[in-house]
Parts: structure tokens; C-alpha cells; sequence
């Protein structure tokens, strides 16, 4: 069970960097690209494993921590969703803007709950 932990982990850190790997890489004129959309999916589905995982584990999970970081990944989801419809919509006129900022910001404050709510 702690090998598949692990990779959940793994692939759940990864997905964070990829949403503010990828706000960083346009910083300049920033956009939701499709790669923070597809990361905010691999966050969200491998948050809620990584909480079956510790459901199912001899320790106690921390409920009002779990629903904080939920409604942010949802949050993150639904920013990058919208600012990919935008893109589409509109390519390269920087009408995501706003929803970019706000999508990571929405997932700096999900590792700041994950790192500081103890």
C-alpha cells in the first residue's frame, strides 16, 4: 500500500508543478494552456486516491483539511477549465488572463493548506 502511496504522490506533486510550471512559462502574457487543464484533472483525481489510500491506513485523516483542499482543487479545475474555453475561444488575445492568475493562486494556497495546516 505504501508503494502505491508513493506514486500517488508523486503524481500529485507533479501535477502542481506542471499548473505553476505552466503560469510561469507565459508569465508574460499569461494564459491557461492545456497542459494546467490536464494537471488540475491528474490533482484532483490523485488527491481523492491519495485520501482512499488514507482512509484505508491505521491512522486518522484530518476531514476539515481534506474539504479546504477539495474545494481548492475544484476551484483550480473549474479556473482552468473556463480559461481553456477562453483560449479556444479566443487564441493568443489574452482573454484568459484572469482566469490564470487565479488558477494559481487557487493552487499555491492548496500547497500552502497541504504544508501548513498541521
Amino acid at each position: 500500500m505504501e508503494i502505491l502511496r508513493l506514486i500517488l504522490l508523486f503524481l500529485h506533486l507533479l501535477g502542481m508543478a506542471l499548473i505553476i510550471g505552466g503560469y510561469f512559462a507565459n508569465v508574460k502574457a499569461p494564459r491557461v494552456i492545456p497542459g494546467m487543464l490536464h494537471a488540475s484533472f491528474l490533482q484532483l483525481l490523485t488527491g481523492l486516491a491519495l485520501v482512499g489510500v488514507a482512509e484505508m491506513g491505521p491512522g486518522d485523516v484530518d476531514h476539515a483539511k481534506i474539504a479546504v483542499k477539495l474545494v481548492l482543487a475544484l476551484a483550480v479545475t473549474v479556473l482552468a477549465l473556463l480559461g481553456n474555453r477562453r483560449e479556444k475561444a479566443a487564441p493568443g488575445e489574452g482573454t484568459s488572463a484572469g482566469l490564470a492568475h487565479g488558477t494559481v493562486v487557487a493552487a499555491v494556497a492548496a500547497v500552502a493548506v497541504a504544508v501548513f495546516w498541521t
